[in-house]
């Protein structure tokens, strides 16, 4: 196990992702138009539930082509972007990133919040997903619901060989009650990056929360990740990146609270401080990969 304090400045850590039979990184940029089905599907067949795809684009970094594609997985919509190097139904494993949108936010942020990262992971070979997760319902059972849909219909159509989880903001509610939970299958490791985590103190403070919850206390702390036991974090790989400055999501609370729980039983805990309050860094799309990078081979 290791716990690492890092200052401001991330270190650039000069490693090269493979992903291959065992596993897949993502990191994007998109173009934010969608078009209907684009009726030339090349190397990636039509998807189950398929709504649309845009045009098949190149990431910025790589040049790698890769289709974004939307779905509806029981009603509730999902973007996701599919490298033409890794199609369905293929017989080794591929890596996936799974993306956890912000309050107020929905599965468009693959092309927004995300877009650049998303694009990263594509250049490696892994695919991303971002769906709706029902809205902006933290961990209230049409959010958890929604995850749950959405395992089960990834796993159906790709072979998953490591799972990779981000959340900005308040996404990271969800993200933590399904790493913790064991919701998303081959779990590798999760990066917050002022992401929520205490439904408890939300609750109290943001009048938006208590109605998702139907007014009732009892049902938020059902879900409410900082109810989970130690035990939920055994073995564990998360990346921490807060502000003391953040007001919205107090470290102390959030980030850093789960970090200081899960520290005695996770493999590896890393916690970043920046200045920004609760603008989340623009060098976090880097390091995300980069972080993801250094848990494929452990």
């Amino acid at each position: 196990m290791t716990a690492t304090e890092h200052p401001t400045t991330p270190l650039v850590r000069r490693r090269t992702v493979i992903i291959g039979a065992a596993a897949g990184l993502v990191t994007g940029a998109l173009s934010t138009t969608v078009a209907f089905a684009a009726p030339v599907y090349s190397p990636v067949p039509k998807l189950p539930y398929e709504i649309s795809r845009a045009d098949t684009r190149t990431t910025r970094r790589g040049k790698l082509p890769y289709e974004a594609v939307d779905v509806s997985i029981a009603g509730d919509r999902t973007r996701i972007f599919v490298p033409h190097a890794t199609p369905p139904g293929q017989k080794t494993s591929v890596g996936v990133l799974w993306l956890y949108h912000a309050n107020g936010s929905d599965y468009t942020s693959i092309d927004g919040a995300y877009k650049y990262g998303a694009e990263l992971a594509v250049d490696r070979g892994a695919v991303v997903v971002c769906p709706n997760y029902g809205g902006s319902l933290w961990t209230s059972q049409p959010s958890l619901t929604a995850q749950v849909n959405a395992s089960k219909y990834m796993s159906a159509v790709w072979k998953i060989g490591v799972s990779f989880l981000r959340a900005n903001s308040g996404g990271g509610s969800l993200m933590t009650y399904a790493y913790g939970r064991r919701m998303v299958p081959a779990l590798r490791g999760m990066y917050l990056a002022n992401a929520t985590y205490d439904m408890e103190d939300l609750y109290d403070r943001d009048p938006r929360v208590p109605p998702v919850y139907g007014n009732s206390r009892s049902a938020m702390l059902a879900t409410n990740p900082a109810a989970l036991p130690q035990s939920s974090w055994s073995g564990a790989r998360m990346k921490v990146v807060a502000s003391q400055l953040d007001v919205l999501v107090p470290p102390d609370r959030h980030g850093v609270a789960l970090a200081n729980r899960a520290r005695p039983v996770a493999s590896d805990v890393i916690v970043q401080y920046h200045n920004e309050g609760h603008t989340v860094p623009g060098w976090t799309q880097e390091d995300m990969i980069t972080t993801f990078a250094g848990w494929l081979d452990v």
